[in-house]
């Protein structure tokens, strides 16, 4: 008897997550409609940038309420998940808009600057530079926005955290931004899949990942 219990409570479990993991990511695509528009109307080109730019902006809140409510189900094994996925997406928008939106216009210009010197002699110096910028900013993102699922900090206090664990866990945020280039890389040939399958999947392992982060951060 005891052994069908607990085959029970394992099945329960994983329909669980399951539920919580399908609803998440169906309310983070609700959350970037106008990105899975402009991935549906807009030809992904030079010319098409600055649309795709301001159509990412709402991405930020969305990946910080997302990753809060990744974070309560690894503390706490119980999430509400429409009340809190709502709730952290309306009290973490003002200074998760404010770190996403500075980073992403850090690497619009990042990548403009990519296309600028692609025909140029210098392309071969500059690029693993520009490329390596890049994907620090990437990593620090995703850093301060782990950190602000667990702490209050104001925006500059979340930038030098963000750049001193991105550092100094290297070990860390690095396997973090290898998840993030994943999905990315997904999100650009398969975006109903990646919108609808992997978030609350890669962003759950990022949260796990980054317990020890967490864990530091609470101490500052």
């Amino acid at each position: 008897m005891f052994r069908m219990n607990l085959s029970h409570f394992q099945y329960a479990a994983i329909f669980n997550y399951g539920y919580w993991f399908l609803m998440l990511n169906l309310y983070f695509a609700i959350a970037n409609i106008p990105f899975i528009l402009a991935l549906s109307t807009l030809q992904f080109i030079p010319s098409n940038m600055i649309y795709y730019f301001i159509t990412l902006i709402p991405m930020g809140p969305a990946l910080a309420a997302l990753m809060a409510s990744l974070n309560k189900i690894v503390v706490e094994k119980d999430i509400s998940v429409t009340k809190d996925f709502w709730k952290f997406f309306k009290g973490g928008f003002p200074a998760s808009i404010l770190l996403w939106t500075i980073t992403l216009a850090l690497l619009f210009i990042l990548t403009i600057d990519i296309a600028v010197f692609m025909d140029k002699s210098l392309f071969a110096i500059v690029s693993p530079l520009f490329i390596i910028l890049s994907l620090l900013l990437l990593n620090m993102v995703i850093c301060g926005l782990v950190i602000m699922t667990k702490t209050n900090h104001k925006l500059k206090s979340l930038f030098i955290l963000s750049f001193y664990y991105s550092i100094k866990k290297f070990y860390i945020t690095i396997l973090n931004t290898v998840l993030a280039c994943f999905f990315i890389f997904i999100l650009l040939i398969k975006p109903v899949f990646a919108f609808m399958v992997l978030p609350s999947l890669i962003f759950f392992l990022i949260v796990r990942n980054s317990s020890l982060v967490f864990q530091n951060s609470n101490q500052l």
